[in-house]
């Protein structure tokens, strides 16, 4: 029954955050202007994500996660926050992101393979990956509805991963709620946005899902298996830097190059079209992984590579089909 009323209030929490800052996010300078880079063309509130993390938080108060892993990513949400309001600088929001990381694996005491490898490269590793992915998921918040969706499919496939696993059952209630926060949060972004995520929900997703998979196995192959489920996120960000730098363009400056993007702005698909289909993509990939993980690393790293291969080929080839259309003016 804890689980339900849990999961309710996760939901509710979701709209509530949501509905707010629709109402009055433009209050507070919570605001997003369209631009040269943007995929929406009138001033939309943003931040609806708060209600994501206040779901986070209640959820990790009531089943008692370590505080060693909400208190860094709420740092981190709210850092976003701050970042929705006043835009800070990249330096800034790095050593903020890398510290609650640090937190998180060394108040863990949690270390892959600690007979093997050292403790130094550990941190490094964990902190790359926590950082990285939560980097990567917010350059995923771009067109409406991509983020809540792709979280649903991430953290809903972690959680059954996780009960296949018989990892502790409050890890899995976590995911559960940061699932229902995020649908609560999807009907005020999709299929017309009247309110945008924001960095204090995407940037707190991508951390979150890092910080989980991390503290939840042992082994590096657990983590490869469980990164599957965010492997579009990684491949699009991956492909996108590999493309930028291809075309000489500055790979950290803001852009629309992602292939999410290329698909809504040049190939002029619906927002909602091009969330849902790489919703589906990721949950297709994800039940790939948990099978092949059944079959050892070789399997499922070698299944993920032609995977990888794939995504790269189409996303160049829509790149140029894109290109040829910015250059005559048609489709």
């Amino acid at each position: 029954m804890n689980w339900f009323i849990y999961l309710l209030l996760s939901l509710c929490l979701g709209s509530i955050g949501a509905w707010s800052v629709k109402k009055i996010g433009a209050n507070y300078g919570l605001i997003d202007l369209p631009g040269h880079r943007s995929s929406h063309i009138r001033p939309t509130p943003k931040g609806g994500g708060i209600g994501i993390l206040l779901a986070f938080i209640t959820a990790s108060l009531l089943t008692a996660i370590p505080i060693t892993l909400w208190i860094p990513a709420t740092i981190i949400s709210l850092t976003g926050l701050i970042d929705d309001r006043v835009e800070l600088s990249k330096s800034t929001r790095l050593v903020v992101q890398f510290a609650c990381a640090l937190i998180v694996i060394v108040g863990g005491n949690h270390f892959l393979g600690s007979a093997t490898i050292h403790p130094l490269l550990n941190v490094a590793i964990g902190g790359l990956f926590m950082v990285g992915t939560a980097n990567f998921f917010n350059f995923m918040d771009g067109i409406n509805g991509i983020a809540g969706i792709s979280a649903i499919v991430g953290f809903g496939l972690l959680a059954v991963y996780g009960a296949m696993q018989g990892i502790p059952t409050k890890y899995i209630v976590i995911d559960l709620c940061i699932v229902f926060a995020c649908i609560g949060f999807l009907p005020f972004n999709i299929p017309n946005a009247g309110v945008f995520m924001g960095d204090v929900g995407s940037v707190l997703l991508g951390f979150i899902f890092a910080a989980m998979v991390w503290e939840s196995n042992a082994t590096l192959f657990g983590v490869l298996s469980c990164s599957a489920f965010f492997f579009l996120i990684y491949a699009d960000a991956a492909t996108t830097f590999a493309i930028r730098f291809t075309e000489d363009g500055p790979i950290m400056v803001p852009h629309r190059r992602h292939l999410y993007q290329v698909l809504v702005n040049e190939l002029a698909l619906p927002h909602w079209k091009v969330s849902v289909g790489y919703g589906l993509i990721q949950l297709s990939i994800g039940i790939i992984a948990i099978v092949l993980q059944y079959f050892g690393m070789t399997a499922l790293i070698a299944g993920m590579a032609a995977l990888g291969v794939l995504f790269i080929t189409t996303s160049v080839l829509l790149h140029r089909k894109a290109d040829q259309i910015s250059s005559t003016g048609s489709l």
